[in-house]
């Protein structure tokens, strides 16, 4: 473990450290552990480019800081780190491998730019092979706080990334508290985010976005026990294969909390993920919104509640390919108090499966809103074990199931359908 204050980082928060950041990463020998202890270190006017087998640790975020600036260039975007392809020539062939980041705080507020810069994140490192990225606090990004792609064999823990994308309009690439790009290994990337928290970013609290439209979406992707809050979206899948969403919570992001759909750079949808034991709760907009999609998706054991569009809405949005969802699959979710209906499907679904669901409560006084509103052509759905229950209307008044005008059911099966008081 080499100490950083021993090789020309000064730490007092004014002398410019990335030079001899830049120059002690440059001289480490592979396995090499640089310490930062406890300090404030100014990282001016240019990112530090990363090397294989060097890692980078702290004392705790709130002892070791890195406070990025760019007061000498002020066009340009400063990350802490960065291993990227078009700057570097990152690659399978040429990743970094055996690194840690672990334990320091990232401060993004002082980098002024024109205009909104993709590069301007805090981590920006790309095809990372056994990495491990732990215990960071990563705030007031001009971009995406955490924003690395192509991690194979690795772990993110317990990243807080607040108010990161500052600089996003709510339309340009990134501007998420963590990003993770896809793809670039093949049909199979493992990893693993846990234990993380986002509040307050420009799009999304996290999202996995597949980053060429001719890749395969990889399978091996795992949220787990995250919380998002507040931001535009709070999980997004943009083009993965079976991603599994277990134990989040997401809560007051604007336009959904959990999202499937072609809003990333290459306009895929996730497919095939798994959402259990979650809370989706608070969010202005719908709850669960899914679409874009192939269909295989499965929601399941989670609490959809006091959201202020639809509790679950299937809808394809613009711009997008819009293809018939097939086997989307919602059993035994708590979706009540939501503004609009239940289950809203305003994309074509084939062979649905509605099961065991409790609908309760949906609806605003003065709109109407159903336990189940089909507003688009269903085949072959199976819907059964439903209960569903309007506590704002008397039981005669209470629709079980309602087929808008628009809507189109074919062969479907009804088993045990009960409005209950």
């Amino acid at each position: 473990m080499i100490n950083a204050l021993d090789h020309g980082l000064v730490g007092d928060g004014v002398t410019n450290d990335q030079p001899a950041l830049q120059k002690l990463v440059d001289s480490c020998p592979p396995g090499e552990v640089i310490h930062c202890p406890a300090a404030t270190y100014a990282i001016k006017d240019a990112g530090t480019v990363w090397r294989t087998g060097v890692s980078l640790i702290g004392d705790g975020p709130s002892a070791t800081r890195f406070v990025l600036s760019n007061p000498g260039a002020p066009a340009t975007p400063v990350p802490l780190a960065f291993w990227t392809t078009l700057q570097h020539g990152a690659s399978p062939e040429r990743p970094i491998a055996d690194v840690t980041f672990a334990g320091f705080e990232i401060d993004g507020s002082q980098i002024t730019l024109p205009a909104y810069d993709v590069l301007a994140k805090g981590l920006g490192m790309q095809y990372v092979v056994r990495g491990s990225f732990r215990d960071l606090y990563i705030h007031d990004t001009p971009a995406t706080g955490f924003g690395c792609d192509f991690l194979q064999d690795c772990t993110v823990e317990r990243i807080v990334a607040v108010h990161c994308g500052r600089l996003d309009s709510g339309w340009e690439k990134g501007g998420a508290g963590i990003g993770i790009g896809v793809g670039g290994w093949g049909p199979i990337e493992r990893l693993t985010v846990s234990e993380c928290v986002t509040r307050r970013n420009g799009t999304n609290g996290i999202f996995v976005e597949l980053q060429d439209a001719g890749w395969t979406p990889p399978r091996g992707i795992r949220i787990l026990g995250c919380h998002a809050e507040d931001n535009e979206y709070g999980i997004s899948d943009w083009g993965a294969d079976g991603l599994l969403i277990s134990g989040c919570t997401m809560i007051g992001n604007h336009t959904a909390g959990f999202d499937v759909s072609g809003q990333g750079t290459t306009h895929v949808a996730g497919r095939y993920g798994v959402v259990t034991g979650c809370v989706v709760d608070d969010n202005p907009g719908d709850g669960v919104s899914i679409g874009n999609t192939p269909g295989g998706y499965t929601v399941s054991a989670t609490r959809i509640s006091r959201n202020g569009g639809h509790g679950y809405r299937q809808h394809n949005l613009p711009g997008a390919i819009s293809v018939p969802a097939s086997d989307i699959v919602l059993d035994g979710n708590d979706i009540w108090d939501n503004a609009g209906d239940g289950i809203r499907v305003d994309g074509e679904l084939i062979d649905p499966f509605l099961v065991s669901n409790r609908i309760r409560g949906n609806g605003t006084p003065g709109r109407p809103a159903s336990g189940i509103c089909l507003n688009a052509r269903v085949s072959s759905a199976t819907i059964r074990n439903q209960r569903i229950w309007d506590r704002r209307t008397p039981p005669a008044q209470t629709a079980a199931l309602h087929i808008t005008a628009n809507g189109q059911l074919t062969d479907p099966v009804f088993m045990d359908l009960e409005p209950i008081k």
